[in-house]
Formats: C-alpha cells, sequence, structure tokens
C-alpha cells in the first residue's frame, strides 16, 4: 500500500496526480484516505471510487475511466469463432468463460461451485478457465475443488502461466470463445477483464458489487449476481458503513462481497435459454466500450487534464 510512505514524502512544486481504484466496499484501505487528501488531483478510475470517496469523506475527485484499445480487442467474424471452437473442442458446448488470478479476492471457489450446481441443469455446459492452475499465489488449490466437485470433465485451462501472459492477439481468441463471461469477483476497482469481454460482445456475469452497476448493468452489457443473503433493492451502489448479510471484512478493513451461488447459477441458465438476450447484451457491450472505455476517447481527457495542470504553474 502506498499510504505509510507516500505520506512522509514532500512532493511539492510538483503537481500530482493519483489515478485511483477501489475494490471493496466500507470506504478506501484503512488510511488511504489520507492520500486523496494529498495530492492535487485524485482522479477515480471508475465512478464507484469517484462516489465512494465523496459519500464516506467528503472528498470531491475527478473521473477518467480505464479503457483498452478496441482494435486489438474485438469480436471475431462468426465463421473464425465457429473454427477456433472446434479446434478446442467445444464447438457444441455452452462455454463459460473466466479470465482472473486465482487470488483471494477473486473468489474463485464460488466460481467451481456454481459450476458444479449448473453441471447438474445444463449437460452442455463447460468452465473455460484463463488461469494458471498451479499459481503460486493461489489461495487454494484450484484443482483439488474441481475434483472434489467431479467436475473434471466440464472444466478446460488455457494454458496460460502466471509468470508469463498472453499476448493481446491470444487473449482476442480467448474471449471469442466464450458465451458467458462470468466472474464471483468479491469487487473490483475497475474491471479490465469485465471491459474486454464487452468488446467482444460477450456479455457478463459479475458479482453486484463495486464497479459492476456502471460497467455492466447501466450498458445494460449482462447481469449481476446478488451477494448472498441480500436483495438487490437493499445493495447500495456506493457501500460505507451500511451492515449488509453478504459482505466479509477483509485486510485494511475493505468490505468484500460474496456472490450468491443460487442467484449465479439461476441467471446462467437465464443466459443460456435466451441467445437473443446475449446477443443482445453483448451488442450493448461493445457499444459501451467503444463509446466509454476506449483509449482513443479517455486519452483526451487526460491530455486536456495535463495542459491544465501545465498552465497552473
Amino acid at each position: 500500500m502506498l499510504y505509510p510512505w507516500i505520506m512522509q514524502l514532500d512532493l511539492s512544486p510538483a503537481k500530482t496526480i493519483f489515478w485511483y481504484p477501489s475494490d471493496g466496499g466500507g470506504g478506501m484501505p484503512l488510511g488511504c484516505e489520507q492520500i486523496l487528501k494529498k495530492i492535487d488531483v485524485p482522479i477515480a478510475m471508475a465512478k464507484f471510487g469517484q462516489q465512494q470517496v465523496e459519500k464516506c469523506y467528503g472528498i470531491k475527485t475527478k473521473y477518467i475511466p480505464h479503457a483498452l484499445n478496441i482494435n486489438r480487442i474485438h469480436p471475431l467474424p462468426e465463421e473464425e469463432k465457429k473454427i477456433l471452437r472446434l479446434q478446442w473442442g467445444i464447438d457444441d458446448k455452452f462455454v463459460i468463460g473466466v479470465v482472473a488470478r486465482n487470488q483471494g479476492r477473486k473468489m474463485l471457489d464460488r466460481t467451481i461451485k456454481i459450476t458444479a450446481e449448473y453441471a447438474k441443469l445444463n449437460p452442455n455446459a463447460v468452465l473455460l478457465l484463463h488461469l494458471d492452475p498451479e499459481d503460486v499465489a493461489q489461495p487454494f488449490p484450484i484443482v483439488s475443488l474441481i475434483n472434489k466437485y467431479g467436475i473434471q470433465n466440464r472444466v478446460l485451462f488455457t494454458g496460460t502461466k502466471w509468470y508469463k501472459g498472453y499476448n493481446d492477439n491470444d487473449m482476442n481468441k480467448i474471449y471469442n470463445l466464450f458465451d458467458v463471461f462470468l466472474l464471483s469477483t468479491s469487487g473490483e476497482g475497475f474491471g479490465i477483464p469485465i471491459i474486454e469481454a464487452m468488446s467482444c460482445k460477450v456479455p457478463v456475469l459479475v458479482t453486484n458489487y463495486t464497479t459492476t452497476k456502471e460497467l455492466v448493468l447501466d450498458n445494460n452489457a449482462g447481469l449481476g449476481i446478488d451477494l448472498v443473503g441480500v436483495d438487490e433493492s437493499e445493495n447500495p451502489d456506493v457501500h460505507c458503513n451500511e451492515i449488509l448479510d453478504g459482505t466479509i471484512t477483509g485486510s485494511w478493513s475493505v468490505e468484500r462481497g460474496m456472490c450468491s451461488i443460487k442467484d449465479a447459477v439461476k441467471k446462467l441458465d437465464y443466459l443460456y435459454k435466451n441467445p437473443d438476450k446475449r446477443k443482445e447484451m453483448g451488442a450493448n457491450g461493445r457499444l459501451a466500450v467503444t463509446e466509454i472505455y476506449n483509449w482513443e476517447v479517455t486519452e483526451k481527457d487526460w491530455i486536456k487534464l495535463i495542459e491544465e495542470l501545465g498552465g497552473s504553474y
């Protein structure tokens, strides 16, 4: 965390920018709001983080979203996707895709449990995991959990390693294999894999906590998974000190959301049975990325901001 040492630095006369994420509820990680008060221009990379610090601490910040290159991450022609799926042996399957490192915050144990439950309903469903099953940072051995629930024949790995990532071209092919992108995360400071999936016209199903509303729900690009024991109407857009059944307190006093396995299964089945809705959500996602989460759009905001700072010396 930046907090312990950055507060001791004298940064003047330089003008400072802090482009920050906030990936949980209950406010910023303990003490980190002090950075926002010290920096000349704090900028949130998600509306959630911007609204959170204003609601929880009364601090106003700017907002410039994260983005991607829409020419590198994009939907492939249908014929090319069919060839890819044939190569993977999943041409007749309903492919639930995940792009995430197996870290505690991602709560991928729930992904495996969701798959195990949904596999009982849909014999055509398979889970395609873009992660390293031998990651040294994993909080639990994911292969053991897959074996525990007897879904070895329903889970595939792309072959990536935690120490060596894929290039944009290979990642683009991975996203284009998915029918649905699933993320059982406990919270996202932004969610780059979410917008990458959206950019490939893949509908997303993500825990309805932190940035999900602005990225997914507001753009009608997919569905949000309810928190455990929390009705959607009870889940605040910005979570400060409200007590919710579906959260647990993590490190740095950040509240982590825990998605409902039952709700995820129900919504996966809805997406499977409604291909037209998947297509509609996928198109909406691509449009949102093109218009909002596109480096060609956001770079203009950065240039304008830096020019303004330069003129204020």
